[in-house]
């Protein structure tokens, strides 16, 4: 039940009550709140304001000597009979309080404010570094594309590279890649170099296969006649050392964006005889 007369008294009531020396003002945290029983001290014709940090739900008096009446994130209470005690509990969004309201007696004694608010969590420097972890990832899941590497095939024998996305800073370029050992034998991943392909008169139009893995036969067609060196700032990768038919994921980080339909080249470290890498068209 919530009446716009009692809310009426007040903003009068906070007028006035400056000028009372001996009012009482208190503030409890909620963990205080909810480990004991508040007592209240009322006043006949006098409300006592209780404001909490968070919406009042309900509230329940075991007696009907007070009027109590909540909006939004405050209640009001207020004595209706001499010599009258009673239990107030009150719940918020989260949290339960429990009150006992003492007889009415004299206005300098009363109660007429208890504010309720929840202290404010400090943030350490871990969770700063969280939460600015924690927005650089979600930046780059939501930017993050795929790479169709589709063409590559399976093939016994040799170390086959998938390129899997990209995603573009301010002034890097993210290349997320998967490397599968198909020999019979071990093979380190020691190092990884990053190259741009030059191309000035290709047989195919390298738009069509933008965020797409080229296959050997394409790469002919390309007919790259440069190969430019890349700066790899940072290379992240879970497993450098793979048994056959192993398969680990890694991140390399070029300091350098690119222009539609660059070729990029990633190299790895021969198996034997065979090269290892993997092109595609940004």
């Amino acid at each position: 039940m919530k009446r716009t007369s009692l809310f009426s008294s007040f903003l009068l009531l906070v007028l006035w009550s400056s000028f009372l020396a001996t009012r009482t003002t208190n503030a409890q945290t909620p963990a205080e709140a909810a480990n004991q029983v508040t007592h209240l001290k009322t006043a006949l014709d006098h409300i006592t304001v209780l404001e909490f940090d968070e919406q009042v739900m309900q509230a329940a008096a075991g007696s009907p000597a007070f009027n109590i009446e909540w909006h939004d994130k405050k209640l009001l209470i207020k004595p209706l009979k001499a010599g009258a005690a009673t239990d107030l509990f009150v719940w918020t969004a989260s949290r339960r309080y429990a009150y006992e309201l003492d007889p009415p007696g004299e206005v300098k004694n009363m109660t007429i404010a208890l504010d309720t608010f929840a202290p404010k969590p400090v943030e350490t420097k871990d969770e700063a570094m969280t939460l600015v972890a924690d927005m650089a990832l979600t930046h780059a899941l939501m930017g993050s594309e795929r790479v169709n590497s589709s063409s590559i095939k399976d093939q016994k024998g040799r170390v086959i590279v998938r390129i899997e996305a990209v995603f573009e800073s301010a002034n890097s370029t993210y290349i997320r890649y998967a490397v599968k050992n198909l020999t019979d034998h071990p093979y380190r991943v020691t190092s990884l170099e990053g190259h741009q392909l030059v191309a000035p008169n290709p047989q195919v139009s390298l738009l069509s296969f933008a965020r797409a893995q080229l296959d050997n036969s394409t790469l002919k067609k390309v007919d790259a006649t440069q190969r430019l060196q890349l700066v790899v700032a940072n290379t992240q990768l879970k497993v450098a050392d793979l048994s056959p038919g192993d398969e680990t994921h890694g991140v390399v980080v070029l300091r350098q964006r690119f222009s539609a339909a660059a070729v990029l080249e990633l190299a790895f470290p021969n198996s034997g005889e065979n090269h290892v890498a993997a092109v595609f068209v940004y």
